[in-house]
């Protein structure tokens, strides 16, 4: 049988490296998905998987009445969503903290957390409601869990997501709603080669990040994936709270 058979996601930022990722091996295991992402269409490999399968929700994650609206549509359509993948993320600015602004601040961590925030808020509520279980995934990073001289805005929305995701582990267990996150290391994504072109080191803003894991390379995205896979599924039935490395040992130093 599949391990996601008669399951219902939401993947935010599906249409991303990660993302889409996630969304088509959900699919090859018996999901319905629902991609929540800020482009204008799906990639065409998640078109091609079918609108019985697939549904592509152009939406801004930051406005709470688009995000419960969308879910509510996808629960008279499909049913209740008791899968959320919220992997929607932005790099935001590289400027040290004594120089960003609050415009600055307010970009990346109202993608990054309050987007998180108000998808969690609304899948949970519903739910709850149903009185379904369900799984809440959220993506972090290793910028979550060590400090670094870059991007302090990003690190901070990484770290605020695995809080969030500790505290929902313990305030919803009793419902039977799981939520893990997953600290991913340097993946081969479009925000990966974003960070390089814009970096003054070019292509050595890569290796750099490269040398900086154990396993001296980057993962792909369907590393990052199965791991998702996992902790969506009943293979994890009794993981609730924890924080999944997939970050080739580079928080193991």
């Amino acid at each position: 049988m599949k391990r996601l058979a008669g399951r219902i996601a939401i993947v935010t930022g599906g249409a991303g490296g990660v993302g889409s990722a996630i969304t088509a091996l959900f699919v090859s295991e018996g999901a319905k998905v629902a991609i929540f992402d800020s482009k204008d269409t799906a990639p065409d490999a998640l078109a091609a998987l079918g609108e019985a399968a697939v549904r592509y929700c152009k939406v801004d994650i930051t406005d709470e009445g688009v995000i419960s609206a969308a879910i509510s549509n996808i629960a008279a359509e499909w049913g209740v969503p008791d899968v959320l993948i919220n992997a929607a993320a932005i790099a935001g600015s590289g400027k040290p903290t004594h120089e960003a602004t609050v415009a600055d601040f307010d970009a990346v961590f109202s993608v990054n957390v309050k987007g998180t925030f108000l998808c969690t808020k609304h899948v949970i509520a519903g739910l709850l409601a149903a009185g379904q279980p369900g799984s809440v995934v959220n993506i972090s990073s290793t910028y979550g869990v060590i400090g670094n001289a870059d991007i302090p805005l990003y690190h901070g929305t990484k770290a605020a997501v695995r809080l969030l995701s500790k505290c929902d582990a313990v305030t919803y267990a009793g419902n039977g709603i799981r939520s893990n996150s997953v600290v991913l290391g340097s993946t081969r994504t479009e925000m990966t080669q974003r960070a390089m072109e814009e970096s003054a080191e070019g292509a050595a803003y890569v290796r750099n990040l490269i040398d900086a894991h154990p396993m001296k390379r980057q993962a792909d995205p369907i590393e990052i994936a199965r791991v998702a896979l996992f902790l969506a599924s009943d293979e994890s039935s009794f993981v609730t709270g924890a924080d999944i490395a997939a970050d080739g040992g580079y928080t193991a130093q």
